[in-house]
């Protein structure tokens, strides 16, 4: 069972704890972000629990999908940081709409939508997407990333990860 978070401040709250979970989060923090400034796209934030969640859903709300094939208004995404919480989280039906496009940014995700394709007999086509981030923006949003070995701040140059 999931449930819509109502109000700014629960938003913020919500912002906040996903910048904490960068890169995995990447997704859902930007979407939140633009949630709080005025929320353009008519989306809602729905949680597993709060304030310590687990899993996030940002859909669309009902009245704004009018369309099953339009990618552009009817895009979920989804975050969680347990995956057998967000299998049941998902299965509900008032969740998502599965004829619709789910963007999943978090590669671990995967899996449970390919149990939950298979459970409910539809078929997932996969994209891949890269994201490049210029160092500065890594400084700003995921510093830890620059302790690692793999970046380099004053490197233009991309490295594999």
């Amino acid at each position: 069972m999931m449930f819509p978070l109502q109000g700014a401040q629960m938003l913020q709250l919500l912002e906040r704890s996903l910048r904490k979970s960068l890169p995995e989060s990447l997704k859902v923090y930007g979407t939140v972000f633009h949630m709080n400034q005025g929320n353009p796209f008519k989306l809602k934030a729905l949680v597993d629990k709060w304030p310590d969640f687990n899993t996030v859903v940002i859909r669309p709300q009902e009245q704004e999908m009018t369309d099953d094939l339009d990618h552009y208004t009817n895009t979920y995404q989804i975050y969680s940081k347990d995956l057998k919480n967000c299998q049941k989280c998902l299965v509900s039906p008032e969740v998502i709409n599965w004829k619709q496009h789910l963007q999943i940014s978090q590669p671990s995700l995967n899996e449970v939508i390919q149990n939950l394709a298979a459970t409910k007999s539809f078929q997932v086509k996969q994209t891949h997407c890269i994201l490049y981030m210029t160092a500065e923006m890594i400084k700003k949003l995921v510093p830890s990333l620059l302790e690692g070995k793999n970046l380099s701040p004053n490197c233009g140059k991309p490295k594999a990860m």
